[in-house]
């Protein structure tokens, strides 16, 4: 959509799940605008394209937490969290951050009432009715739930965020001695 020019429309500026359009107001029809841009947004959405089985290991600090919160055992948050498919809804808050749709409704849980000022790079997280994984190591309000080896972004890739939108992602319960050494395998969507 960023390639279009609608006469009158100065910016687009895409958000979660909204589209902020800036436009000059005496100067256009603003119904033209709305059905120009209703024309562009099917061409707008990436198709799905991989499957992502990301390892991980279930080990984070506030996985006994989120387990007492939601009033199920740690074992069934570790079960509901990896038998999940996620959707990559969109790419943002830092490089490489893919904010991930899918979460069962049974882990849904507010975000930290405290943000801790730094967790480390491939941090599994989940807060509200996300999950993601850490890209980079940075400030979070987001319940830990445990880690991955991969590297979600890297400067030396030619694409440098591995996951990108419309692709979508599957947590694979990995032991730590098998972690480190895990590569994430990748599969292509019809």
């Amino acid at each position: 959509m960023s390639d279009a020019h609608i006469a009158g429309v100065r910016a687009l500026v895409p958000a979660y799940t909204t589209l902020l359009v800036h436009v000059e107001p005496l100067l256009v029809d603003l119904q033209h605008v709305a059905d120009a841009l209703a024309a562009l947004l099917p061409q707008s959405v990436p198709p799905l394209r991989r499957r992502w089985h990301l390892p991980v290991r279930y080990d984070g600090a506030d996985l006994p937490h989120v387990a007492k919160t939601l009033g199920l055992s740690v074992n069934r948050v570790i079960d509901l969290h990896a038998t999940a498919e996620y959707a990559v809804a969109c790419l943002g808050f830092a490089p490489g951050f893919a904010y991930l749709t899918g979460l069962p409704p049974a882990l849904h849980i507010p975000r930290r009432a405290s943000p801790r000022p730094q967790i480390a790079a491939g941090s599994l997280i989940l807060g509200g009715q996300q999950t993601a994984v850490m890209p980079l190591a940075m400030p979070s309000g987001w319940h830990l739930l445990g880690r991955t080896a991969v590297a979600l972004f890297d400067l030396t890739q030619e694409i440098p965020c591995l996951l990108q939108p419309g692709d979508r992602v599957v947590f694979v319960p990995t032991d730590s001695a098998a972690l480190a050494s895990a590569l994430p395998r990748c599969e292509a969507l019809p």
